[in-house]
């Protein structure tokens, strides 16, 4: 085998030996070029997937910001329809105690014309006949009297209801406005 070597010049093993390792040489930085490229794609996919958790987180929260800005609207929405409607039955309980106190008043003088034609009717006695019609129409009058009264609180409690309704559906139309319309921000 040393004759096999010998019959080479050793200049020429050198240059062999040189160029095994230049060729070494080159295949490892294309290497650890690789390595390289491959590291360099490597972070901008993580900063890619980074990049898409930020805006995804982003986009979340202003998804919740816009969540608890609705809530609020329909907190403060549903606080005011709760006072309407509070005023509202308030104002049925005052109109309700008054209709009932009108009622009252309304039998009472039905009672206060029944008693004063009764006393005409006691004190015609003497005279049968124009007193009997002096008593019939003082009776007739009385309850026409007592009725017109009694019509004329009835509508106007009416009326005050229907004012009380009124005035609760425009609050809530108007709730309802704010509610629908533009958010301030």
């Amino acid at each position: 085998m040393t004759k096999f070597l010998d019959i080479v010049p050793s200049w020429l093993w050198a240059l062999l030996l040189v160029l095994a390792l230049a060729v070494i040489g080159v295949e490892r930085t294309q290497v650890l070029k690789a390595r390289a490229d491959v590291s360099r794609a490597q972070k901008a996919v993580s900063d890619e997937k980074l990049d898409r958790q930020a805006e995804n987180t982003r986009r979340a929260l202003a998804a919740l910001e816009d969540l608890q800005h609705v809530l609020a609207m329909q907190a403060v929405h549903a606080k005011a329809q709760q006072e309407n409607v509070n005023v509202y039955e308030k104002k049925l309980a005052v109109l309700d105690g008054r209709r009932r106190a009108a009622a009252g008043d309304a039998e009472r003088m039905r009672k206060q014309f029944a008693d004063f034609a009764s006393r005409d009717r006691d004190q015609a006695a003497s005279d049968p006949a124009a007193c009997q019609r002096v008593a019939d129409r003082s009776t007739v009058l009385g309850g026409l009297a007592a009725r017109g009264a009694e019509l004329l609180r009835s509508g106007r409690l009416i009326v005050e209801q229907r004012d009380a309704e009124v005035e609760v559906l425009l609050g809530i139309v108007g709730n309802d406005r704010a509610l629908m319309g533009p958010a301030p921000r």
